[in-house]
């Protein structure tokens, strides 16, 4: 057969077992005793390089491809395509010294977590395609020992040149020194092992667009710089260095103290940095449901978009964070709860099996805020789950004074504030004060100088230079903090008590 094109009539591969060999089948008879050869296809949107072998089931006249060849090739069964016969490719600039491989498997519904070794792979590749020729962007299918069948897709390559360097290719043909390198593809449950996997790619769980200086959280520095040591710092890291080191991020975070202290704002600042799924966030209360089973239900569906992607991905999985406000309300501790139906401990049963169960999950993150620690299933509190426990208390005079300067920024950039107004003053007169009662004090200042604007005749009207006139005094702030706000814990003044006072003598008084 000489060199020049001839056409054939596409087909389908004779079988299963055939297409595993990636090359082109046809009749002994078109081929004569040609095996094993170099061909082009020229299907009109371009040309191919394959190999070449015979089969007697094919139909003279005609060329069997794969699925796989066909979507590649852009060619239909039943359609004329151009054959090139005896091609010649340059064995000094064309032989492969890396390849790399995206690897998923062949069939979307045929998956399993069973890991494939990268090592093996390499060594089996090599043999199974020996002076194969490969084009960047070309799909071949894969069989490893009694797995899977995996799906191939030639993503760059390099050829050994001459003087022994290597350069990036488009084209080249594997020799028996071919180094290959297996990458799963980013939403492939396919699970790799050994050293011929590449480094996955993976997203800083930091939001790149999140500033720490504007987040809002006065006073918790160092709570705040606690929870990202002991909850983030691990997941930063990628998740190969993660599996080396076997290790299981850290899966719970509880937040509790006094009421008004930030725990809530705290739990949705970190919602707003993490570069993750839109946080759930759920009121305890709300789980509770007067059917039977619903309470639970509702639970496992917390976590179903969870357990699903990390089946597909596994720990390249993004993170889910779950946000249970006023968790003491569904967590109570076990027996605690009066009642036959006990629904408070089977809902506790549950989450406790979600969070870490048989089926751990390592891609999910629990937020758990409560004014009562105490009240709590010491279950709920060992490591593994809620294992980071972080008390949010009252703020010091430093916080008080970041807490201030938060709420009272606003009315500082737009001229609101008066020059008389010291927020170190302020931050030292609101001992015991949280953070929800200083920004209630803010709120209360306002409210006060916005009121001497208020034109009470008739009917009420506002001074038709309100805008101008408006401004937040040092005055404004000690009223509200003498009539309108006052902390809930500790004591605002010192308070005497005043008893009578008897004076006893020798004598007797007449």
């Amino acid at each position: 057969i000489d060199r020049k094109m001839q056409n054939f009539e596409a087909t389908k591969c004779p079988s299963d077992e055939l297409s595993l060999t990636n090359k082109i089948f046809f009749n002994p008879n078109d081929v004569r005793s040609l095996k094993n050869q170099f061909i082009k296809i020229h299907s009109g949107s371009g040309s191919y390089a394959f190999l070449l072998d015979s089969n007697p089931s094919i139909p003279t006249g005609k060329a069997g491809f794969s699925l796989v060849q066909r979507r590649w090739a852009n060619v239909s069964i039943g359609q004329p395509v151009g054959v090139e016969f005896n091609c010649s490719f340059d064995p000094r600039t064309t032989c492969i010294a890396t390849v790399t491989l995206e690897a998923d498997f062949l069939l979307k519904k045929s998956t399993t977590t069973d890991p494939y070794n990268s090592d093996e792979m390499l060594i089996e590749f090599t043999q199974c395609f020996p002076q194969m020729p490969l084009t960047v962007g070309q799909e071949i299918v894969f069989k490893f020992k009694d797995k899977k069948h995996l799906l191939l897709r030639v993503k760059e390559m390099e050829t050994l040149q001459p003087r022994g360097d290597v350069v990036a290719a488009q084209f080249g043909v594997i020799s028996g020194n071919t180094i290959a390198t297996f990458e799963k593809l980013p939403d492939s449950p396919l699970v790799l092992t050994g050293k011929a996997k590449a480094k996955q790619p993976y997203q800083s769980i930091i939001n790149p667009d999140w500033n720490f200086s504007i987040m809002g959280i006065g006073g918790l520095d160092r709570e705040f710089s606690d929870i990202f040591r002991r909850t983030f710092a691990s997941r930063i890291f990628p998740p190969d260095l993660v599996e080396q080191l076997g290790m299981c991020h850290v899966r719970g975070l509880l937040l509790y103290g006094p009421p008004g202290t930030g725990k809530t704002l705290m739990a949705r600042q970190i919602g707003k940095m993490l570069n993750a799924r839109e946080p759930k966030i759920v009121n305890g209360p709300s789980i509770l449901d007067k059917y039977v089973g619903e309470s639970e239900a509702k639970i496992r569906q917390l976590f179903a978009d969870a357990e699903e992607e990390f089946k597909r991905v596994g720990n390249n999985s993004a993170l889910h964070i779950i946000i249970f406000d006023e968790i003491d309300a569904i967590c109570k501790a076990r027996g605690s709860v009066g009642g036959g139906t006990q629904v408070h401990d089977t809902v506790v049963n549950q989450l406790l099996s979600k969070i870490d169960g048989v089926e751990t999950l390592n891609n999910i993150l629990v937020i758990g805020m409560t004014n009562r620690k105490d009240m709590i299933d010491e279950a709920l509190l060992r490591p593994g789950r809620f294992e980071v426990q972080m008390e949010i208390s009252l703020p010091d005079e430093h916080g008080r004074h970041q807490i201030l300067s938060i709420h009272t920024s606003k009315i500082r950039d737009n001229g609101k504030l008066s020059p008389d107004v010291d927020v170190r003053e302020l931050a030292a007169k609101t001992k015991n004060f949280s953070g929800a009662e200083l920004a209630g004090l803010v709120r209360a200042a306002t409210v006060t100088a916005m009121n001497r604007l208020v034109q009470a005749s008739e009917k009420v009207q506002v001074d038709p230079d309100a805008i101008e006139k408006l401004c937040v005094t040092r005055h404004d702030f000690l009223h509200a903090l003498e009539y309108d706000i006052r902390p809930s814990f500790g004591a605002k003044k010192r308070s005497w008590i005043v008893t009578s006072q008897a004076v006893w003598s020798n004598g007797a008084t007449p």
